[in-house]
């Protein structure tokens, strides 16, 4: 009969939602792993913060960087640019000189021996010999020498005109 009553009791209190009694040491295990539980969760957040915080730095960091890339770049275009125009500028003022040197071209005169002889005409300027006149008519020195019949090759004059034979 005991045992009747105690199933019946037993019965009465769970149907009306009780739970059975537990021990104060399994509440108090359940408290300390609920504690557990709740720093684990603190600290994860913590450590998603500090994550979250060194995003937004490297972030800011790669603006910055990307900035001054982009600065730099512009700084070398703008620099290329004028290094361009200066080489331009050079070039241009060594080709004018260049062509200010060249032996100006003027018909074929007659050679002293009454025969055509074709070739041109050079008037000597300065700073010029006659290795680089022949040179710049593609004829030897010889040649310009015995057209025009010079006595001393190494003394020409500025404003000379010499026959170049072709």
């Amino acid at each position: 009969m005991t045992k009747t009553i105690l199933t019946a009791l037993t019965a009465t209190l769970l149907l009306s939602g009780c739970q059975p009694y537990q021990t104060q040491a399994t509440r108090t295990n359940q408290t300390e792993d609920q504690l557990i539980q709740q720093e684990n969760q603190r600290r994860m957040a913590g450590r998603v913060e500090l994550l979250e915080r060194e995003i937004g730095r490297i972030s800011q960091e790669l603006d910055t960087l990307r900035q001054t890339l982009d600065t730099r770049c512009n700084d070398i275009e703008r620099k290329s640019e004028e290094d361009k125009r200066e080489l331009i500028a050079r070039l241009s003022a060594q080709i004018e000189k260049l062509l200010s040197q060249t032996p100006a071209a003027s018909p074929a005169r007659p050679a002293s021996s009454g025969g055509a002889v074709q070739g041109y005409e050079h008037i000597v300027r300065q700073g010029e010999t006659l290795s680089t006149i022949a040179k710049a008519y593609n004829v030897t020195p010889k040649a310009i020498i015995e057209s025009n019949q010079i006595k001393n090759p190494d003394r020409l004059s500025i404003g000379q005109k010499l026959f170049i034979p072709e």
